[in-house]
């Protein structure tokens, strides 16, 4: 499918009829305790993909996530879509000459009215994420509250279309060009059944399109050939998978880091339904002030990952 790309050329930072503020507020739904704060944060958006480094939009049990070692802790079932205001008004009320103006005819995936806000704005407006907000929004299931630089979101969609041009979809692209030469095609056949525990069997990759954070923030996406199990109603991991993936976020990143690794170091992995890649399980990591070396000897390509 070929994609058109006149809107990329003629977005304009079209003043807006309403005047927004730098905050917006987030209303927590029933299922967070009752000492969970609402997050006051700057205008996000809504994630959607996980290998270009968006997620879909949760519609049902909130994402997986977790701090160092720390587990994550398992969703409830009275879970309720949070609504995004800006300054009291609902982003879905405001009206069409807030959320259409800077909105293309034609994306290669859907638009959330926060993305079409977010394409209204400059960088030089746009607020980083930073490291304090992020643990809030972990610790409190906000993954949709993740968002790009508004100058980034432009260039993803544009990639995205011209990637889904070239190769038919996003798993595509991963298999012919950032995955390990190794692996083949799926079905995948794993060294081990147990995830994480043989090099060979996962791959470690700096996202290729980070959300916007503040100097300082990398986001790496841990990708793995051997399946992380899930239940069997919402495809929440199980305890036991859980155990393993928080076991290796610990003995892989956050003991390099030494002492105190565990404040410098947070993970994530969404529940199967929202996954846009299905056919290879990953999981997100965030780590701060983490020097160039040890990064480089994360993610560089091992022998056993190239082609045999």
């Amino acid at each position: 499918m070929h994609y058109r790309y006149k809107w990329l050329i003629k977005i304009q930072q079209t003043p807006l009829n309403h005047r927004f503020p730098e905050t917006l507020s987030i209303r927590p739904g029933p299922h967070l305790a009752p000492v969970q704060r609402p997050i006051n944060r700057s205008l996000s958006s809504r994630p959607r993909h996980s290998s270009g480094g968006t997620l879909k939009k949760a519609q049902g049990p909130p994402h997986h996530h977790g701090c160092a070692a720390t587990q994550a802790r398992q969703p409830g079932k009275d879970n309720q879509t949070h609504q995004t205001t800006i300054n009291g008004i609902e982003l879905s009320k405001m009206g069409e000459n807030v959320i259409e103006s800077a909105a293309p005819e034609e994306t290669p995936f859907h638009l959330t009215d926060v993305d079409k806000w977010v394409l209204s704005q400059t960088d030089e407006t746009f607020k980083c994420h930073d490291w304090e907000e992020l643990r809030e929004i972990l610790a409190n299931n906000q993954l949709h509250i993740l968002k790009r630089r508004p100058s980034d979101l432009r260039r993803y969609i544009k990639w995205s279309a011209e990637t889904k041009a070239k190769y038919g979809s996003t798993t595509n692209f991963l298999l012919a060009q950032r995955l390990p030469k190794a692996w083949g095609k799926p079905p995948f056949i794993p060294a081990s059944d147990i995830p994480f525990s043989d090099p060979s069997d996962y791959c470690v990759l700096k996202n290729d399109w980070p959300y916007g954070f503040e100097p300082g923030i990398s986001h790496i996406v841990v990708w793995t050939r051997t399946p992380i199990a899930t239940d069997d109603t919402v495809g929440d991991m199980t305890p036991e998978s859980r155990k393993t993936v928080s076991d290796f976020i610990k003995r892989f990143f956050v003991d390099r880091l030494g002492p105190r690794g565990e404040d410098k170091v947070l993970w994530f992995k969404n529940w199967v339904a929202l996954q846009s890649v299905r056919t290879v399980d990953h999981v997100h990591v965030l780590v701060r002030d983490v020097e160039p070396e040890i990064m480089e000897e994360w993610t560089r390509e091992l022998e056993c990952h190239k082609a045999q």
